[in-house]
C-alpha cells in the first residue's frame, strides 16, 4: 500500500472482488481501454502528482482570440470577477448614471424657473412653433402618401369606374327672358292655385335666404309634386336639397332649371352635386359648356374653382393649379368670389407643396378679409 496521502480512490478492496464484481478498473484491457478514452482530448501527465490533466474546456474558460481582445467589456470592472460581482457593479453604474440624468434635469428646471418673463415667453413661443412644425410635418407626410397612393391606383380601373356623361341637349345661347311669374304660376297652376303656389314661392325663398332650410323644404314641396315647366321652382328646390347634402336629387333639379331655363347660372352648383358623386364625365362636361357660354364673371370662377377642386380628388393637382391660376392677377378691390378663387388657389399650392406662392397668397387674403374662412391660421402655419 502506498504511503501518500491522497491515495487512490474508489479501490475495490479484496471482499468487493469476491463478491461477483468482474470489472477490474486498473488491470489488463481494462486499463488500456481506460486510457483510450483520453486519446482524443491530447490529456499531459503532471510530473509532481502524476495525475492526468486536460479533457473538457472549463466552461468559463478565456478564449485566446484577437477579435475578444479588440472589444471593448460592456459590463464594468474587473474581468477576473464572478459573473454577480460585475452585475451588481453595472446596476450600481446604472443607478449613479440615471441619478446624474435627474439632476441635470433638475438644473435644467432651476435655469428655467430663473429666467425672466420674457424671455420665459419667447422660449415658450419657440416650444409652440417647434410643435406646430412638428404637427404640419406629419400632416404633409400623410397628405404625401395618400397624393403617392392615388398616383400608383391604375387609370384604366378609374376610366371603368367613372359612369359616361348624361345626355342633354347642349345649350348654345344664353338664359331665355323668362318674364314676369305671377301669369306663369297662373297659367301652370290655375287662378286660386297659383295664386297659394306663388306665396309658398316666396316665402320657401326667404328661409332659404335665412338658412331655414327644413322649413324651406317643407313650404316648396307642395309645388314640386305638381308638373309644371317653372325653372324658378326647379332651381330654388335643387339649391335647398344641395345646401342639406342630397347631392343626387339636387342635381335632378338643377338639370330641369339647366332645361327649361336654357341657363347656365347654376353650372357650378351642379358641377359640385357631380363632384360629390365622382362623375368626373358630367363635371368635365358642363365645365367645357360653361367656359363656352361664359354668362358672367362670378360664375364662371365659381366653376373654375369646382373644376380644379374635382382635379385634385383625381390626384391631378398640377392641372388643378394651371385651371386656377389661368389668368388670375389680384385685383386692387376684391370681391367674394375673388376671395374664394384666391383661397382655392393658396390651398391648392400649399398642397403641391409651392409654399412660398401660397404663403404669398394667405396673405394677400388676409391683408383684405382677415377673418376669411381660415387663411390667417393657414398662413401662421405656413410661415
Amino acid at each position: 500500500m502506498s504511503t501518500s496521502k491522497r491515495g487512490p480512490k474508489n479501490r475495490p478492496n479484496a471482499s468487493s472482488r469476491s463478491k461477483g464484481n468482474t470489472r477490474r478498473p486498473n488491470s489488463g484491457k481494462n486499463s488500456g481501454h481506460k486510457k483510450s478514452s483520453y486519446s482524443g482530448k491530447q490529456a499531459k501527465r503532471n510530473d509532481s502528482s502524476g495525475r492526468l490533466s486536460g479533457g473538457a474546456p472549463r466552461k468559463y474558460a478565456k478564449k485566446d482570440s484577437s477579435r475578444d481582445e479588440d472589444k471593448l467589456d460592456p459590463i464594468p470592472g474587473n474581468r477576473e470577477w464572478g459573473g454577480l460581482a460585475r452585475k451588481g457593479v453595472l446596476r450600481v453604474y446604472h443607478d449613479d448614471q440615471k441619478e446624474l440624468e435627474m439632476n441635470l434635469e433638475e438644473q435644467e428646471s432651476a435655469e428655467t424657473l430663473e429666467l425672466e418673463p420674457e424671455e420665459l415667453e419667447l422660449q415658450e413661443e419657440r416650444q409652440r412653433k417647434k410643435a406646430e412644425r412638428d404637427r404640419r410635418q406629419e400632416e404633409l407626410q400623410i397628405e404625401a402618401r395618400a397624393a403617392i397612393a392615388r398616383a400608383q391606383k391604375s387609370p384604366s380601373r378609374k376610366r371603368k369606374q367613372t359612369p359616361r356623361s348624361y345626355k342633354r341637349k347642349p345649350i348654345t345661347r344664353g338664359s331665355s327672358q323668362l318674364g314676369e311669374m305671377q301669369p306663369r304660376f297662373r297659367k301652370s297652376f290655375g287662378q286660386e292655385r297659383g295664386k297659394k303656389n306663388l306665396k309658398y314661392f316666396f316665402e320657401s325663398m326667404k328661409a332659404y335666404e335665412e338658412e331655414r332650410f327644413i322649413d324651406a323644404s317643407r313650404k316648396i314641396r307642395p309645388l314640386v309634386k305638381v308638373e309644371h315647366k317653372i325653372p324658378e321652382i326647379y332651381e330654388l328646390f335643387g339649391l335647398i336639397l344641395y345646401r342639406t347634402g342630397e347631392y343626387q336629387k339636387a342635381a335632378e333639379e338643377l338639370e330641369n332649371f339647366r332645361s327649361f331655363a336654357s341657363s347656365t347660372d347654376q353650372h357650378p352648383v351642379l358641377m359640385d352635386c357631380y363632384r360629390a358623386g365622382k362623375r368626373w364625365n358630367d363635371v368635365d362636361y358642363l365645365w367645357a359648356e360653361l367656359r363656352e357660354v361664359s354668362p358672367s364673371g362670378p360664375v364662371v370662377i365659381e366653376g373654375r374653382i369646382v373644376m380644379a377642386g374635382a382635379l385634385a380628388d383625381r390626384g391631378n393637382l398640377k392641372e388643378a393649379v394651371r385651371v386656377l391660376e389661368k389668368g388670375w392677377k389680384p385685383p386692387k378691390r376684391p370681391q367674394e368670389h375673388h376671395l374664394r378663387r384666391a383661397y382655392a388657389l393658396a390651398d391648392l399650392y400649399d398642397r403641391s407643396g409651392h409654399l412660398p406662392r401660397a404663403r404669398e397668397i394667405f396673405g394677400w387674403i388676409v391683408k383684405f378679409a382677415p377673418d376669411f374662412v381660415d387663411s390667417k391660421y393657414r398662413l401662421k402655419n405656413l410661415n
